[in-house]
């Protein structure tokens, strides 16, 4: 590769290319401030320069680190075409040519709603993120599988988009709550969300957990600290971030024959006060 010549010249140093998606909000968002610290320090202890962006145009790299593949398609393809080394976080796809390390989010999901359901709950409703995320699309397949599993039925109306966003969360929440019989608990694939939809509770007059019980996915730091301190998910963002990094650095260098492919199964389950159990 031409560019990656050039960026050798001085000391043999490698550059990687963090490409963080556009969408509202996106530097408060903390999956992204998480992904650029740990991938920060990964890059200072290896001795790599490391250039934070929104989109990958000209600029020659020794490699690319995509923090998800939802809203960088085109970016993805255009590296696949140059050969130019590649990986994307957040995101697992066996059989793909595509170097990756993701997390279950088909399994956690699973697991958050059938954590409900032994807690008692049968009408279950869930308020997804963007389905063209993977993790939006996982976490609704686990939702769904749990409740066959359980052998409750699937009511439609129980299921809400969201975009990730708090704003989304509220009005998703408060479509729920105004359905003749609201269910009993909710999952929340986001946290931002799940603040949103403890916000629509509040204004509604239900109690949390008493009249609904809540469940989010992230274990952010404002899920601890909100009005009723939120049950969620707690997802590995540094493992992630930092395995990541460093396995892009091993395809830059080594050129294996084979993607590099990583699939992290340490979620935990983070209860606190936001469910009747």
């Amino acid at each position: 590769m031409r560019g990656n010549n050039k960026l050798k010249m001085k000391n043999d140093r490698l550059c990687v290319t963090l490409i963080i998606p556009r969408y509202h909000n996106m530097f408060s968002s903390f999956y992204t401030l998480e992904i650029i610290k740990e991938v920060s320090e990964v890059a200072i202890k290896l001795g790599v320069d490391l250039l934070v962006s929104t989109s990958w145009k000209a600029q020659p790299t020794s490699g690319v680190l995509f923090a998800d593949i939802a809203g960088n398609e085109s970016w993805i393809k255009k590296a696949r075409a140059k050969k130019t080394p590649y990986l994307i976080l957040n995101y697992y796809a066996p059989g793909s040519p595509d170097n990756c390390v993701g997390i279950d989010n088909k399994k956690a999901a699973l697991g958050v709603t059938d954590y409900l359901v032994r807690s008692g709950h049968k009408r279950i409703a869930i308020i997804t993120g963007k389905l063209n995320a993977q993790a939006g699309s996982q976490r609704l397949e686990g939702f769904k599988e749990a409740l066959a599993k359980a052998g409750l039925g699937l009511d439609k109306r129980y299921i809400v988009a969201g975009d990730w966003s708090k704003e989304s969360g509220k009005k998703a929440a408060k479509k729920l709550f105004s359905l003749d019989k609201i269910p009993s608990a909710v999952f929340v694939s986001g946290d931002e969300m799940a603040l949103g939809a403890l916000e629509a509770a509040v204004e509604a007059g239900l109690k949390v957990p008493q009249d609904i019980s809540l469940v989010g996915f992230d274990n952010i730091p404002q899920a601890q600290s909100s009005s009723v301190p939120l049950t969620t998910v707690e997802q590995p963002f540094a493992e992630l971030a930092s395995l990541g990094m460093k396995n892009l650095i091993r395809i830059i260098r080594e050129r294996p024959k084979r993607p590099l492919q990583v699939l992290l199964e340490s979620t935990k389950l983070i209860k606190r006060n936001s469910v009747k159990e």
